[in-house]
């Protein structure tokens, strides 16, 4: 249980962290929505004091012109009159919206009509109306000012703001998807490395005690003097020694971010495979396994290294032989494409999931074993196999159906690829 508590204080500080975002989205839309609200109480404020101020300017002169009186009233007037007064009162109406520092494009119109308005979805209607009663002998007649870009306006007053506003809420929003996205992954990688360190015990323990155990023996001189029994207890220690070794070996190589491309050699994978396969006879015997290998490459010559080629093989061999519920069946088969050499390495354990093929390459990730229990290991074979294939130029894939069993495919560039390659860059 206790193990139990510091995942459940992560697991509400993450969902207290998103609520705190949540509400703080919230609040910034709010003020958004609130300062939009105000520059556009601004702007109805100005419009109306300067639609008053024109109303006044043509109360003035309605008493003493009877064509202007005739036009605000809608009589039948010359068309040049009416012309005349439309131009009038439209300089009327600019100059104080000048005066108010508005200076959008408009229509008017003068109308004894009314107006139903309808309120929109974020800002009122963009037509304003000033009403005359009391200046002409008329009632009912109103100027009716109409803004078709009003909204635009509004919304470019407000641009930088709702600007930065949607930046930063974007920002915070992708920094807690990224921050919670790093967790995730950190937690992953802190289980992977302590079932890792579960497993490097147990695979140190096993050699060790082996060793400890034969050389016990030995010294106690227990197996008296019968030279074959030595030379038993002998080998047994040199092979948990060389497994020790091993394991040091594939732990250092993969936590390497070095790639050495110096000391590479040509190399005969035909050749390579069948010393791999040879020092796996005993292990080979002892599991009733079937191996076989078609070399069916007619060029087959890399530039590699000739250590890390054979335990990239021994650990595919090594899979197939653990991770099989029944008499394992491995089959490597080479053949060549384009310039490249193809090798296969198929067997007939228990598989892989789909969802895990992704992910086998990944250091510490170990596929569950199934019904194979006791399947000790670091999670770094698969890793290191890709990480050498990919160091000679080559790349690695996977095909797997549970339990029908598994193909690994190794595509290495040829001896011939590289020669052309670099006599193509010289011509």
């Amino acid at each position: 249980m206790k193990k139990g508590k510091p995942t459940d204080k992560q697991g509400i500080l993450a969902i207290t962290t998103f609520v705190v975002l949540a509400l703080l989205m919230m609040v910034q839309i709010s003020w958004i929505f609130r300062a939009a609200r105000l520059e556009e109480q601004n702007f109805n404020h100005r419009v109306s004091m300067a639609l008053k101020a024109a109303r006044d300017e043509i109360g003035v002169r309605a008493p003493k012109c009877t064509d202007m009186s005739d036009f605000l009233c809608g009589r039948q007037c010359p068309e040049h009159v009416n012309q005349s007064k439309h131009a009038e009162v439209d300089s009327i109406i600019r100059a104080n919206l000048s005066m108010y520092n508005i200076a959008l494009p408009y229509t008017f119109e003068i109308t004894d009509s009314l107006l139903h308005q309808s309120r929109g979805r974020f800002f009122n209607p963009t037509c304003y109306q000033q009403n005359l009663n009391g200046l002409i002998d008329q009632n009912g007649i109103q100027i009716r000012v109409l803004f078709p870009t009003r909204n635009q306006y509004l919304i470019g007053q407000l641009y930088s703001q709702l600007g930065l506003s949607i930046l930063f809420i974007l920002f915070v929003m992708l920094s807690f998807l990224i921050t919670w996205r790093l967790f995730r992954r950190e937690k992953d990688l802190m289980l992977h490395t302590t079932d890792f360190i579960n497993n490097m015990v147990h695979e140190f323990q096993t050699p060790i005690a082996n060793i400890r155990f034969a050389a016990n023996l030995l010294k106690k001189k227990k197996t008296g003097d019968s030279p074959q029994k030595t030379e038993e207890y002998t080998e047994v220690i040199l092979n948990e020694t060389l497994r020790l070794q091993g394991h040091v070996e594939a732990i250092l190589k993969v936590a390497s971010h070095s790639d050495n491309q110096d000391s590479t050699e040509k190399i005969d994978m035909h050749q390579m495979i069948e010393h791999v396969i040879s020092t796996f006879h005993f292990r080979l015997e002892h599991a009733q396994a079937a191996i076989s290998l078609d070399a069916r490459a007619s060029k087959h010559e890399i530039n590699a290294e000739w250590g890390p080629l054979t335990l990239i093989i021994s650990n595919l061999i090594d899979n197939a032989l653990k991770y099989v519920s029944h008499q394992p069946q491995i089959h490597i088969s080479t053949q060549n494409k384009e310039n490249l050499l193809v090798v296969s390495v198929q067997d007939n354990g228990i598989g892989i999931r789909k969802e895990d093929q992704s992910r086998i390459f990944d250091k510490f990730f170990r596929v569950s074993t199934g019904n194979v229990h006791d399947v000790k290991g670091f999670g770094l074979g698969l890793t290191y196999v890709k990480k050498v294939v990919e160091q000679f130029g080559g790349h690695v894939t996977v095909q797997s159906t549970p339990g029908k069993g598994s193909i690994f495919t190794l595509t290495f560039p040829l001896i011939d690829s590289h020669v052309n390659t670099e006599n193509n860059s010289h011509h």
